[in-house]
């Protein structure tokens, strides 16, 4: 069992729950009924935001990194629609889960695994393990401040909603030296999708759990798991060996380019 994982999804609107639910008289169109929605959804909000509900959203990209005791990257790939069908996507995350001890994500409690339950309800997996049946509070989900099951970066570094704004993941990389958010938002992805650009949502999703990674090796030098010197070591394993997949891609190699935005330790800006 691997110590580590790190994952992050990417979803679209699941535009037949949409029609079936705000189009009970079956006469919109699939696009009409999802413009109506979101309009819909745009009005309650005081028009802050068009993000629908977390049962309207269907994972079409998981992203998941699994590292051991010493931080080091033991694998790192992604599942994408454009391979597997959403119940395939479903089924191999939980099944990837079932062989690591602690989660983490950035805002995986508040949306990524919110989703994965859900779409488990719908294919009816059955997760005892994450819901530690007959566990008590000692679970995946009932753990909050405990580091055992899940690291939610996002959480912990908003002191766990105490913070009056949380922090976006884009905004945190960069602070870091990272490169954030540079060539694609999670607000793209629905377009790309539309698009059929599968290939780069894929790529998208790949590189946000690396920063997921990174962020997460300056959280626990922050917290004192990793001393300066150890931090140094494992970010420069880190880099090798993203730099040894890089190199292995092919011409199509986004992770060289990634790299190449990165600012290490001891490294010029």
């Amino acid at each position: 069992m691997v110590q580590y994982l790190v994952f992050d999804i990417e979803t679209r609107v699941d535009k037949d729950l949409v029609k079936e639910i705000y189009d009970p008289e079956n006469s919109l169109t699939l696009d009409q009924a999802y413009d109506t929605a979101r309009d819909r959804i745009l009005e309650k909000s005081n028009q802050q935001s068009d993000f629908f509900p977390i049962p309207f959203h269907i994972p079409i990209a998981i992203s998941t990194m699994q590292a051991d005791e010493n931080y080091r990257i033991l694998s790192l790939g992604c599942l994408g629609a454009d391979r597997f069908s959403e119940q395939e996507l479903v089924a191999r995350f939980w099944s990837i889960f079932e062989s690591a001890r602690t989660m983490v994500t950035f805002n995986g409690r508040g949306f990524d695994l919110p989703v994965l339950e859900t779409r488990a309800l719908k294919f009816g997996l059955p997760l005892p393990r994450y819901f530690g049946a007959e566990q008590g509070r000692s679970t995946y989900r009932g753990s909050r401040y405990s580091d055992a099951y899940h690291i939610d970066l996002c959480d912990f570094l908003s002191n766990f909603g105490a913070a009056h704004r949380r922090s976006s993941l884009d905004i945190l990389t960069r602070l870091i030296g990272l490169p954030g958010k540079y060539s694609i938002e999670g607000d793209d992805v629905e377009y790309l999708f539309r698009q059929g650009r599968q290939k780069e949502i894929n790529q998208y999703c790949v590189t946000d759990v690396v920063q997921t990674y990174l962020l997460f090796l300056r959280v626990e030098l922050l917290r004192g798991r990793l001393t300066p010197a150890s931090y140094r070591e494992a970010l420069a394993a880190a880099r090798a060996d993203l730099a040894e997949r890089a190199a292995q891609a092919g011409p199509d190699n986004f992770l060289q380019d990634f790299l190449a935005r990165c600012r290490f330790p001891g490294e010029s800006a």
